[in-house]
């Protein structure tokens, strides 16, 4: 297993915070390792940490009245699960683990000392804040009733690629282990819908789904007909 110098070395947000700052972060700090599936905290719960994803990938969900899970971000290495912790107030969404995963534990209490004493660590956390709140604007934007499922898919698979892609030649794979119906969660159609789309896409020579992973074969195509649609 990582160490816990070796986390703190590979998660951006530490990167430009002074070494003083780190040290004392440090001496509180934990890692514990995830098995796929469990969950690092549910909706409702009051949690007293911080948590950073060292290594894997962790989804943040909501269930409406129906029991219906729709998919809010995937994040995966370096990432910060919980800064809305902050606030000290009970959590009002749901962490789950998609692959096994080793993850930092920070007390929020201490994290907070640290911020007030390091001025770039708080602006690296409200920059952080800021990109997701734009980033729910945008969900927003795609899931509104007007919007073809088929320009809900290809907007979501743009937006993986962008954020969890590996580039191999012309062809971007999205390496996030994704199903149907964990697709359909996260773009709030139904799963016979979203399977339709994906056939669809695939026959248009888009995106090639196999072993779960989605493979986008030309990514500008896709986004020119995200635009058309």
């Amino acid at each position: 297993m990582i160490t816990l110098d070796e986390a703190f070395n590979q998660i951006k947000i530490f990167e430009n915070i002074s070494s003083q700052t780190i040290e004392y972060i440090k001496q509180f700090s934990s890692l514990k390792i995830y098995k796929e599936k469990e969950h690092i905290f549910m909706d409702k719960d009051k949690i007293n940490n911080i948590y950073i994803i060292v290594s894997g990938k962790a989804a943040l969900y909501k269930l409406n009245n129906f029991g219906d899970k729709k998919i809010i971000f995937i994040f995966d290495e370096g990432k910060l699960l919980n800064e809305h912790s902050l606030q000290g107030i009970k959590v009002s969404i749901n962490c789950e683990v998609l692959e096994d995963s080793i993850v930092m534990f920070i007390p929020s209490d201490i994290f907070i000392k640290a911020m007030e004493k390091d001025f770039i660590l708080s602006k690296t956390i409200l920059d952080l804040m800021s990109l997701n709140i734009r980033r729910l604007y945008r969900q927003l934007q795609n899931t509104t009733n007007n919007l073809e499922c088929e320009k809900k898919l290809a907007s979501k698979l743009l937006k993986l690629a962008k954020d969890n892609g590996i580039s191999c030649e012309n062809i971007v794979k999205i390496n996030v282990p994704l199903t149907v119906t964990y697709i359909s969660e996260m773009i709030g159609s139904r799963r016979e819908t979203v399977s339709r789309q994906i056939k669809k896409l695939s026959k248009l020579g888009f995106i090639e789904f196999k072993d779960n992973f989605i493979f986008i074969k030309d990514i500008d195509k896709l986004r020119n007909y995200f635009y058309d649609i």
